[in-house]
């Protein structure tokens, strides 16, 4: 039996979540000033070196924007952000998205779905592809929803995979807590039943090479997100 060493944030680490975290919930609107660093130190018990460290990394980030002897600002961090604020908002309010972010993700899957399926269509060896039957299967004879979301995350992490495109790879793989959460609150409101048809349609599809019926399904199941009877935002 083995044990993992229980981590916890350092001081400089948990100073720049709480600073992003009152940005994304609003508490600090873009453009607002931030209190001089002294006033940080003392408003939250850190040490001077602590805060700029922090706002160093913050503004890499795209979340402040430091102007010379003019003080620190709240960036528009959607207009400058880079890819850790992106992981910043998934992490938010412990990776759960606010309906905003789930209509954002949802419509970028929209668009790229279809593109993954043709690149697998395209060069993924037959033997790959039909590997994924077993996935299909467990997706069938699942019942318990935590389970399918652990489930369908795999599906489309090995999907993604077979388009040997690292950038869609990683893309998805980063984001695979953030789509079990989004899977989770799709399937308590509707059930598992449009997953399983969804998923075996999408596997029939693919077997048979037809990519464009593949990615009809792909992008129909994830306007289910958004619009109808079984949206979630």
């Amino acid at each position: 039996m083995s044990f993992e060493k229980i981590s916890v944030p350092s001081v400089r680490e948990q100073f720049v979540r709480d600073i992003e975290n009152k940005i994304l919930s609003g508490e600090l609107q873009i453009g607002q000033r931030l209190p001089s660093a002294r006033d940080l130190c003392e408003l939250m018990g850190v040490s001077l070196t602590t805060v700029s460290t922090g706002i160093a990394e913050l503004a890499s980030k795209g979340f402040l924007d430091v102007k010379p002897r003019g003080g620190v600002y709240v960036a528009d961090y959607i207009q400058n952000g880079t890819p850790e604020t992106l992981f910043a908002i998934f992490r938010y309010n412990g990776g759960h998205l606010n309906p905003h972010e789930i209509r954002s993700f949802t419509e970028t899957r929209i668009a790229m779905d279809p593109y993954v399926v043709k690149l697998v269509s395209q060069r993924a060896p037959d033997e790959a592809i039909q590997a994924l039957a077993e996935d299909v299967e467990k997706i069938k004879a699942c019942a318990e929803i935590p389970e399918a979301c652990q489930l369908v995350t795999e599906f489309y992490r090995k999907l993604y995979q077979l388009t040997d495109n690292s950038v869609f790879s990683l893309i998805y793989k980063t984001t695979a807590e953030v789509q079990k959460g989004m899977y989770a609150l799709y399937f308590e409101k509707n059930g598992l039943d449009l997953l399983k048809s969804s998923t075996a349609g999408l596997y029939e599809a693919l077997v048979r090479r037809d990519w464009e019926a593949a990615a009809a399904m792909a992008v129909s199941s994830m306007e289910s997100v958004l619009c109808g009877p079984s949206a979630i935002v």
